[in-house]
């Protein structure tokens, strides 16, 4: 898939992160570990938000952002507004929304959406200026399994390279060309998602693992 997206090598940031070093591979890369891994760190390095005291990182020239609480993506009066922002015209904001299958919020404030409808449309926000990859910050927290579905969904059609920060092990499988595991402010693996994730519990093959978020090519699919 040519240059990697994002490659940190030895990278510091200080009493957060200790020598993180790792390559994202494919399309989708997973960051996961527990609370205080470094996770979200990561993240914001990666996206230029933060500069780190130490190493190389190697990253897109331009990162859309989704972070852990979607209400803090919005500021305009209604959705259809806040990606008219982002987009540069209404015309494309109705159409991405309609594309999405989310017209029906459009005149909505973002504030009174859902949490699993203001996930989707802080990705969308983050997505719709046309950055060259995203980064998105526990995309599934607080979401039942069809809310995770429609996540992963969104993120597969916007076909851009993204970096996932997650504790979720089993959308990590399902969605994740590779994982890069975290602890203690430290990178200790990186490989195929369903061996890293097994290194914090019992691996689940990407197969499986979309079957059971209900996701096209799994096993079997949901009537």
């Amino acid at each position: 898939m040519g240059n990697p997206p994002w490659r940190f090598s030895s990278v510091r940031v200080t009493r957060r992160l200790y020598g993180v070093s790792f390559e994202a591979r494919g399309r989708i890369t997973s960051v996961i570990g527990g609370n205080g891994s470094g996770k979200t760190t990561v993240l914001m390095v990666a996206s230029g938000s933060m500069k780190p005291d130490e190493g190389l990182v190697v990253r897109p020239s331009s990162v859309g952002a989704a972070w852990q609480n979607p209400y803090l993506s919005f500021h305009r009066p209604t959705l259809v507004e806040e990606l008219e922002e982002a987009a540069g015209s209404r015309a494309e904001a109705v159409r991405v929304l309609r594309e999405h299958g989310l017209s029906h919020l459009a005149g909505r404030s973002p504030f009174t959406l859902s949490l699993g409808e203001a996930r989707l449309a802080s990705i969308l926000v983050a997505a719709a200026w046309g950055p060259e990859a995203l980064v998105l910050d526990e995309p599934t927290a607080g979401l039942d399994r069809q809310g995770k579905a429609l996540v992963a969904s969104l993120i597969e059609s916007l076909d851009l390279p993204t970096l996932i920060a997650t504790h979720d092990t089993l959308f990590a499988a399902a969605l994740s060309d590779w994982a890069v595991l975290l602890s203690r402010g430290r990178s200790v693996a990186e490989g195929e998602p369903e061996r890293v994730a097994g290194l914090l519990k019992r691996g689940i093959s990407r197969c499986v693992a979309r079957c059971l978020l209900g996701l096209e090519g799994g096993l079997y699919e949901d009537a």
